[in-house]
């Protein structure tokens, strides 16, 4: 079976340029129409300030547009979140249960693993290891994500990790 990639959904970041590109044509026209209001100056100031971060935003969504975010990677050797450089996988024979917490407008996957302490140890990004230990003091779960953010919705994400859970369980029978 192939490695499946779930990528985060784009929606935050056309929204970010939105925005920043209005703040960008508003400084613009602010500076070029400072002789209609009563104080040229501060509304020259006011353009300035509001152009330079308006337009560092426009080119940071534009990068960010470009290039997709890997959120979850699920192969037959077991799942890695939030891919880098040092792939922490946990393999299918670690994880105790992997399940879907309903909440209003959200769906929360739940991934519990056996000591998940080691996980969260092994974790080199300090942002994401006190995230896990969030995650694991609230939930009992190492990995846990709301799948409205991701490219496929939450029923696609459990057939998937279903899929490869009995494929695995499937192979240690043989």
């Amino acid at each position: 079976m192939n490695s499946v990639e779930i990528y985060a959904k784009q929606r935050s970041n056309w929204g970010l340029l939105i925005g920043s590109l209005i703040f960008l044509f508003c400084s613009i026209y602010l500076f070029f129409n400072v002789n209609q209001v009563n104080s040229p100056t501060t509304a020259k100031l006011i353009s300035v300030v509001m152009f330079v971060p308006s337009l560092i935003l426009v080119l940071f969504s534009i990068k960010k547009l470009r290039k997709k975010q890997l959120i979850v990677l699920i192969d037959e050797k077991g799942i890695v979140f939030h891919p880098s450089e040092k792939l922490n996988y946990i393999v299918w024979g670690n994880i105790a249960e992997i399940e879907e917490l309903k909440l209003p407008r959200q769906r929360v996957i739940n991934i519990k693993v056996i000591e998940s302490e080691k996980y969260i140890e092994a974790e080199n990004q300090k942002i994401l290891q006190a995230r896990m230990k969030f995650w694991n003091q609230m939930y009992g779960a190492v990995v846990s994500f709301d799948a409205n953010t991701l490219d496929k919705n939450h029923f696609e994400i459990m057939y998937i990790f279903d899929e490869f859970m009995t494929n695995y369980k499937s192979s240690l029978q043989n």
